[in-house]
């Protein structure tokens, strides 16, 4: 098992990690952001069968030191750092999605962190702004492991703070992240929606006899030939099948 550690950026109350006063006197923490996104991916990576380790799951301003430590310790086998990027202290139009290796980054590392960048970029439809490269960040030179740190888009822009403090963004950001990391490591991802379509039980009923209703329409249809069993008689119907076939008999239709 892949074992992933998952960075929520900035702690609650980090001095200066906020948006600036939106028009009803209200900011967002950038750690609102960077916490809801990174719960949401914890649940979407255990979901494709990743582990994950939360290397700053504190209110308070988890140091640098311990997040590095906690996913060195472990032997994950990669960091993914989650933020939300600021341009002074105003509102300006600075805006988009970027991310962030080590300036000495290994090839390895070049890979993974573009294929998660372009799925991030790809998911939350913003200005691309690419992949960078830095040689002070911290949670990036010190890992011993793979690490990329995200940023999901700008707090001093006034369109992107807005979509920085939606559920639906978050959501968006979590899933670009899952599904790069999913690349990375070649396992295929699996959207939320066809999950559940997939993990639904589907009902079939074999014998007119199981049928919740509809027996004698179906009994009819059986006789005339509509419809045929198998080898066995076994008629593999669901219940919207038969629904569909109720209604076409009684248009007859059939």
């Amino acid at each position: 098992m892949y074992l992933i550690a998952v960075d929520d950026g900035h702690g609650k109350g980090t001095p200066g990690k906020r948006t600036p006063l939106f028009a009803d006197g209200t900011y967002m923490e950038e750690n609102a952001y960077n916490k809801a996104a990174a719960q949401i991916l914890e649940g979407l990576l255990k979901s494709h069968g990743f582990g994950v380790i939360m290397v700053s799951p504190e209110e308070e301003d988890t140091p640098l030191e311990t997040r590095v430590k906690r996913a060195n310790e472990a032997g994950a086998d990669l960091y993914v750092s989650i933020h939300a990027n600021a341009y002074g202290s105003g509102w300006n139009d600075a805006n988009g999605v970027e991310s962030w290796v080590y300036d000495k980054a290994d090839q390895r590392t070049m890979e993974m962190a573009k294929a998660i960048h372009e799925a991030v970029a790809a998911a939350l439809g913003r200005k691309d702004r690419g992949l960078k490269k830095s040689a002070d960040l911290y949670v990036l030179r010190r890992t011993a492991m793979p690490a990329v740190l995200v940023e999901g888009g700008f707090m001093t822009n006034p369109e992107e703070a807005e979509l920085l403090r939606s559920q639906a963004y978050r959501q968006k950001t979590a899933e670009g992240i899952c599904r790069g990391i999913c690349a990375c490591f070649g396992i295929p991802y699996v959207s939320g929606q066809k999950k559940e379509e997939e993990e639904e039980e589907v009902v079939r009923y074999q014998k007119i006899e199981d049928l919740p209703y509809g027996k004698e329409i179906m009994k009819k249809l059986v006789e005339e030939g509509v419809i045929n069993g198998d080898e066995n008689g076994n008629l593999n119907l669901t219940e919207d099948m038969v629904r569909i076939f109720m209604i076409l008999d009684r248009k007859e239709l059939l």
